[in-house]
């Protein structure tokens, strides 16, 4: 045992690299992480998520023996009954915080061992079944946050999916692209949208007022009681910089659901940040300002949501209701639905499909190879509407982000992940995913158009301020659900 610990080197014998991972093990002493199924005995790669494992301990330590850890049996193993990971050879990565810190580790499945009734009394946990696992990298730190990527899809990334925070995401090509050498324009102005069915802005409904209240009050009486609220903000002109924003004022609940009267008129509730006697604050509202609502509702097709935005106008005021009146159609969001895989501080990955090769490339796509068509999709501006979707409890409210209804960003393709129909002719073949970075954040808004005219380049070590607020939360989110387990 201690010869293979050891080796041989000039001046003395020192710590094999096996041991110094095995002694970082025992001196991190973890008690739980969450396993994915890396490769296959039979050297198939593969991503699959297995759950949540806990690591065999003997007086409180880690059990290190032959060389090697042990684990129980994943959650997701036991939940699914099948016989994945069950032999010996296959490769799995193992996810785990110390100090709030993520970390990995490869290890290869050994085998499974049954324990004797005598060492059950002395491990923990005290079950009779397990693995054993040989260590086959370091422990890495994954603290960058440029690199760590939040999965949104089940066997879609490297973490596990926390159903917290989820978006749906729509994305609507422009008629604007990248320069393919030199730099980056630092700001993007007069910027047009080019939605599928090739309108140059979302499409906006009947202006009857009854008409708009009705479909407004029908769109919310579709969300359970909850979601039945609207986020507002507010179009401000900063005179000390000379442009007009768009300024967040938080959610507020809809008023008068239940009443049969329709009318040319919706009560909301006043957004608290908006409950001051200062009219020099921003955030001060008084009659015919311009409120701009995002909300969404349950589609009636697969229970989805769709989303929605009406500009209004406050034809009444109170201490904490406000009486506002539609001033334009109804705007539906009308770019391309994609499923998103997963997301990180600077960027996302999504699926692609046929529907939407033809929307951003046309009917003639397939005469180009995949290459040619990643590189294509890599020079155009794209725009990305994001939808959180939250969804805390009492215990993990503390860790809820601080988003608006819809999040807005410019982007560029920066990658695609292309299954090739032969490999070494890489001739043939789909692209399967596309990796997008965040290029530009809005920094001006039209009062005349309602929608953002100006955009300015997200600069290095800065990120999207929307996105790096949920990389805070779910890193102390993660961080309080692994104490949790391990209480």
């Amino acid at each position: 045992m201690l010869s293979r610990l050891f080796i041989k080197k000039k001046g003395g014998y020192r710590f094999s690299d096996h041991a110094r991972i095995l002694l970082k093990m025992s001196d991190l002493n973890m008690g739980s992480a969450n396993c994915t199924l890396r490769q296959t005995a039979d050297g198939e790669s593969c991503n699959e998520d297995l759950g949540r494992t806990m690591f065999f301990k003997v007086d409180g330590r880690l059990l290190i023996r032959d060389r090697a850890i042990f684990i129980t049996v994943p959650d997701g193993i036991k939940a699914k009954g099948h016989d994945t990971f069950r032999g010996s050879g296959d490769t799995v990565s193992l996810w785990f915080l110390h100090e709030k810190i993520p970390r990995a580790i490869e290890c290869r499945v050994d085998e499974q061992v049954r324990f004797s009734t005598d060492t059950q009394l002395n491990i923990d946990p005290k079950v009779g079944i397990g693995y054993k696992l040989t260590p086959i990298s370091d422990v890495v730190k994954q603290d960058k946050r440029s690199s760590l990527r939040f999965s949104h899809q089940p066997g879609q990334g490297h973490l596990p999916v926390y159903s917290q925070v989820l978006f749906d995401l729509y994305i609507c090509k422009t008629d604007q692209t990248y320069p393919t050498e030199g730099t980056l324009l630092p700001r993007i102005e007069q910027l047009h949208l080019i939605p599928p069915q090739g309108n140059s802005r979302p499409a906006e409904k009947t202006l009857r007022l009854e008409d708009l209240v009705d479909e407004f009050k029908r769109a919310i009486r579709s969300n359970p009681s909850e979601g039945r609220q609207v986020h507002v903000s507010k179009p401000y002109l900063e005179e000390r910089h000379n442009r007009s924003i768009l300024l967040e004022l938080g959610f507020s609940d809809v008023l008068g659901l239940g009443s049969k009267d329709i009318g040319r008129n919706l009560h909301i509730k006043k957004p608290t940040v908006s409950r001051i006697k200062d009219r020099r604050d921003p955030h001060y509202l008084k009659v015919e300002d311009i409120l701009v609502l995002h909300y969404g509702a349950r589609s009636g097709l697969g229970g989805g949501q769709e989303y929605y935005e009406l500009i209004t106008e406050i034809s009444k005021g109170g201490l904490e209701n406000l009486t506002i009146r539609p001033l334009m159609g109804i705007r539906e969001e009308r770019g391309f639905k994609v499923m998103v895989y997963d997301f990180s501080v600077n960027g996302a990955r999504f699926a692609n499909s046929p529907a939407f090769m033809e929307y951003m490339l046309g009917k003639n796509h397939r005469r180009y190879p995949p290459l040619m068509q990643l590189e294509q999709l890599q020079n155009r501006v794209i725009f990305l509407n994001f939808y959180p979707r939250l969804r805390f409890n009492r215990d993990t409210d503390p860790y809820r982000p601080e988003l608006p209804k819809r999040i807005s960003i410019l982007g560029k393709i920066v990658r695609g992940e292309i299954e090739w129909e032969d490999e070494e002719e890489k001739s043939a073949g789909r692209i399967r995913s596309f990796g997008v970075r965040f290029m530009y954040d809005p920094t001006e808004y039209s009062r005349d158009e309602f929608i953002f005219d100006r955009w300015e380049m997200i600069r290095p070590f800065k990120e999207n301020r929307y996105f790096k607020s949920v990389h805070k939360s779910l890193n102390g989110l993660i961080a309080f659900l692994e104490s949790h387990t391990k209480e």
